[in-house]
């Protein structure tokens, strides 16, 4: 019976001292980024391709800005604990050019190397129509060559992020659809750079943003959705 007691009064003494001794660990969720890789490129069209590292515990969705002559976004990329997300931007070098990523609230911040170039303006191509819908911009683009190209806005409200599109353009009228975030609430007008990848062609357009409004609006959002799926085709 003693022996029994005494086990027990042991037990009860190392439970209530292992108790005291334990340590409270506070994992903090932590949202943080990393640039594990930056090229720019001056051949041709300024481009940077970067590759984004996801080196917190938390997922976040991203964009990545270059100002430099303009001001270029990506597309709003998600990135989960651990992921590298690759991001390429076609854009207008200045002599302060600044590559910013914004997540989380937060904003990192980079200045780049590249220095103003200069471009052979040229009647390639032209924007006829400009048709601002929820998100989206469509663009009728006539163009006087076939060649990958890039659309990108020259001058912008800052209020407003639009994004930028990459593909090729056909000889003759072409639609393109450009995403934006933001609120356009009257027509206004906005510049757009279309230029060719390898630098040849480079073309500057001012446009008005057409606001259509009731059946109108429906009715171009129709038939533009499907001009859109036409020209990929």
């Amino acid at each position: 019976m003693k022996k029994l007691l005494l086990l027990f009064l042991i037990i009860l003494f190392v439970f209530t001292v292992g108790k005291s001794l334990m340590v409270n660990v506070d994992v903090r969720d932590v949202c943080s980024i990393e640039i594990k890789s930056l090229n720019v490129s001056l051949e041709g069209l300024p481009k940077i391709d970067a590759e984004i590292y996801n080196s917190g515990s938390l997922p976040y969705t991203f964009r990545v800005l270059i100002e430099g002559e303009n001001r270029v976004w990506s597309s709003k990329i998600s990135e989960a604990p651990g992921d590298l997300k690759r991001v390429i931007l076609y854009f207008l070098p200045s002599n302060e050019t600044k590559m910013k990523i914004y997540f989380c609230n937060k904003i990192f911040e980079r200045e780049i190397e590249p220095k103003e170039k200069a471009f052979h303006e040229g009647g390639w191509f032209s924007i006829n129509k400009a048709r601002v819908y929820s998100d989206f911009i469509v663009l009728e683009v006539y163009s006087n060559v076939s060649e990958e190209v890039v659309i990108m806005p020259l001058q912008y409200p800052e209020n407003l992020i639009i994004e930028s599109y990459v593909g090729r353009l056909k000889t003759g009228k072409n639609f393109v659809k450009i995403n934006f975030e933001g609120e356009i609430t009257s027509e206004r007008n906005i510049s757009f750079v279309v230029a060719s990848i390898d630098g040849k062609y480079f073309s500057m357009n001012e446009v008005k943003l057409e606001k259509k409004v009731g059946l109108e609006y429906w009715f171009f959002y129709i038939l533009d959705i499907f001009r859109i799926w036409l020209s990929r085709q």
